[in-house]
């Protein structure tokens, strides 16, 4: 490694390779591995480890004090070879998992010799440049020692209440650069010889509004590496270090040998995508673009960041965080198999990085909203890019994880302060959007409020957990109609929430997110999902509705007082007895055109209350309960898109050539139609602008929960859908910034 990459206000690259540790010859790592190990041994320790595992990961959740832990889920534990290359991640927030290897390689490098690293010894670490995604997710690293020597490491993230700054709770919107923010710890001994270090720990705690509470969880990390370190002696003892370790490079080896068998069968190309983050901070209307762009060429991927926004004010991340939620969904998508083992695609990705843009900030930039911002935005970036990459597979299973975007491509996050209905102080976040909806994918749809596919224990929790937390009341949670986005497959619904103070004077609130203007783009032409909205209404005073026996409302439609709607960057909303916070989370977008999807599915989504029969007309074409009035519609619609009667008919048998989602195949001579056989164009043109029918929109057009962006932006925002000139089939959309041209996001070489 240069130099460059190690030092604290540079970038440190998540992945790097053994022969290029610069580690203190006093750090003696145990490298021996059988050169084979029998199937059934092998089987055993893997899941063995697994076990050992999740009991790491588990020992910290039955611990910890922290609701973000027992119901959020929002921690991951990890084990890692002596070199700090992932073994195993657990099933919990994959992305901390992606940042933690690289705070383990930082240690090695850094540590081995002052203060050392020695038996017994656990690493504490925050470092957003080092280890981990942002400050409140504290990194505990623990060595396991075999005969004296590093065997392999254990390691364990959890999301900490508050750890100080200027915000409680850690997010801070306002910040002006990281100082502004929580303290960036680079890892340091917190336990010695096995011992806690007292005076690390009181400095620790000395830093939060709640130390007791950070305390107790700094304890539930210490302690679940503590019992993975045991279980894996363990182990070793009774099967060997050798044995043991040849286990963990087989299960490397196994997930590289998945990902590359999986990588050749798509074709070479690039794909890109992009969206845009609202608000630098409280009071601005700028939108600033997050770009993707991903390259495959023979077994390699290259991801890139170019021609994102540079950093600016509080929402930039950096990339360690970055890289880490391109690689859970790389893990996701491509790894689904391989028991979490995420080494096997580390070895065949590279980063062409350009540093200071807003997904690669250099210190001392603010960096405290990365996860609920770009990171999160990142995670749905990345799932567009390699859908479309994975779209030209010839494996017809690889191509089932085809998808749209998750809801939300940004975390509605609310962080909240002040005294609860006990006297005492607190700070916390609300976790009901972790009840995000799922994606539609190529053969199904998404399910509603379904979570996250990379964080597959997540949960949200019951409103009565939050209740008792903290001093609200909820007045409703229910499911969104319409908020997923329309498609062949529909993307899954979102919800939303109302509370009260309750037993308390007034709530803090801070608000740290984006998409509240622009909505989580659909694929191959499904129609993007809702958007966040936030609402404050003064004075609706619905517990003296109550008192008066009146009925509580259960929708904004029937809450009375003064509506303010909020924006995505807020500092210090006060919500006082008697008002009303409310906020709808965004759903997942649509895949294929909606044009396609059967008038019978339509219908029973309408009859369950999951679309409304207006929007079934206006997305769909369906006329509920008629089908002549149904194929006139959709044939008003089709002819609306490109401005006359359709020269072909839909559903002509597909043209020869490899499938390339739901609306074209791609073949030597090009892109074409799969509905009707039209010519699109090469495959290395932009068939947007060169060939396809357009036409520009209201940006409310896209889905029914999008409110005016004017409201939120001075940027002119607008929405553009793109058709086959042939049969009017939609086969892609885009929201337009500025005026920006048709981007070019697939150039393929078969």
């Amino acid at each position: 490694m240069s130099d460059a990459q190690i030092e604290w206000d540079g970038i440190h690259y998540p992945y790097v390779a053994p022969k290029q540790l610069d580690i203190d010859p006093s750090v003696r790592l145990h490298r021996e591995a059988d050169d084979e190990i029998d199937p059934v041994t092998h089987e055993i320790l893997r899941y063995m480890l697994w076990s050992v595992n999740l009991e790491q990961g588990n020992t910290m959740l039955k611990i910890s004090g922290s609701p973000i832990g027992a119901y959020g889920h929002d921690f991951n534990p990890a084990i890692l070879d002596e070199y700090g290359d992932s073994v195993l991640m657990g099933p919990f927030l994959q992305f901390l998992s992606g940042a933690v290897n690289s705070g383990v390689k930082w240690t090695l490098e850094n540590r081995g010799d002052n203060p050392g690293i020695e038996e017994g010894d656990i690493f504490l670490a925050n470092d957003p440049w080092m280890a981990s995604t942002h400050q409140p997710d504290v990194a505990v690293m623990a060595p396991v020692f075999v005969d004296g020597q590093v065997f392999c490491w254990v390691a364990n993230t959890l999301h900490q209440w508050d750890l100080g700054g200027t915000a409680p709770g850690g997010f801070n919107p306002a910040a002006e650069d990281v100082f502004w923010e929580a303290p960036c710890i680079p890892p340091l001994k917190v336990v010695e010889g096995g011992v806690i270090r007292k005076d690390v720990e009181d400095l620790y705690a000395r830093f939060s509004r709640m130390p007791k509470l950070v305390a107790l969880d700094l304890r539930a990390l210490i302690v679940g590496c503590r019992v993975a370190v045991e279980r894996i002696q363990d182990i070793v003892e009774r099967y060997s270090a050798t044995t043991v370790k040849a286990c963990m490079r087989k299960l490397q080896d196994d997930s590289e040998a998945a990902f590359v068998r999986r990588l050749d069968t798509v074709a070479d190309g690039t794909w890109s995508a992009e969206n845009w983050i609202e608000s630098k901070q409280p009071g601005d209307r700028g939108l600033y673009r997050n770009r993707l762009e991903l390259t495959k060429k023979g077994d390699r991927l290259t991801l890139s960041n170019r021609g994102s926004h540079p950093q600016i004010g509080a929402i930039n991340c950096t990339f360690v965080a970055w890289a880490g939620a391109i690689m859970c969904m790389l893990t996701s998508q491509m790894l689904f198999d391989q028991m979490f083992v995420t080494e096997g695609a580390r070895r065949h990705v590279d980063f062409d990085l350009e540093p200071g843009l807003i997904n690669s900030a250099t210190r001392p930039a603010s960096v405290s909203g990365a996860p609920p911002g770009v990171l999160q935005m990142t995670t749905g970036l990345a799932e567009l890019v390699i859908s479309k990459m994975l779209a030209t597979s010839t494996d017809p299973e690889l191509r089932t994880e085809v998808q749209s975007v998750m809801g939300a491509m940004s975390y509605p996050q609310t962080s909240f302060a002040g005294k609860d209905q006990r006297g005492n102080d607190f700070t916390g976040f609300f976790l009901d959007p972790l009840g995000a909806a799922l994606p539609a994918f190529s053969w199904r749809d998404g399910e509603d409020t379904g979570g996250y596919s990379w964080d597959l224990q997540s949960t949200m929790p019951n409103v009565e957990d939050t209740e008792l937390f903290y001093p609200v009341l909820y007045l409703w949670r229910r499911e969104l109609p319409d908020s997923g986005g329309a498609g062949r497959y529909r993307g899954g619904n979102s919800a939303e929430w109302a509370v009260t103070p309750h037993k308390t004077d007034s709530v803090r609130m801070l608000n740290v997110t984006s998409q509240i203007c622009l909505p989580a783009p659909g694929i191959f032409g499904g129609m993007p999902s809702s958007t966040h909205r936030y609402q404050l209404v003064k004075g609706a005073d619905p517990l003296g509705r109550a008192g008066r026996g009146e009925v509580m409302p259960t929708s904004i439609d029937e809450v009375e007082g003064e509506h303010r709607w909020l924006f995505a960057k807020s500092f210090d909303d006060r919500v006082e007895d008697g008002d009303v916070w409310i906020c709808g989370w965004s759903g997942a977008s649509g895949y294929g055109d909606p044009l396609l999807r059967e008038p019978a599915e339509v219908e029973t989504d309408v009859a369950a209350g999951r679309v409304s029969e207006p929007w079934a007309r206006r997305a769909y074409g369906v006329v509920v309960g008629d089908a002549e009035a149904t194929e006139t519609l959709r044939a008003e619609i089709r002819a609306a898109r490109i401005g006359g009667e359709p020269a072909r008919k839909v559903a002509a048998p597909d043209p020869e050539g490899r499938s390339y989602g739901e609306g074209m195949v791609i073949s030597d001579s090009g892109f074409s139609c799969r509905h009707c056989g039209e010519e699109l164009g090469g495959l290395d043109a932009n068939w947007k602008a060169e060939i396809a029918k357009s036409r520009e929109l209201e940006l409310t057009a896209a889905n029914p929960i999008i409110r005016e962006p004017d409201i939120y932006t001075d940027e002119q925002v607008a929405y553009r859908e793109y058709y086959c000139p042939g049969c009017a089939t939609m086969l892609d959309n885009e929201v337009v910034v500025a005026g920006s041209a048709p981007e070019a996001d697939s150039r393929i070489r078969l």
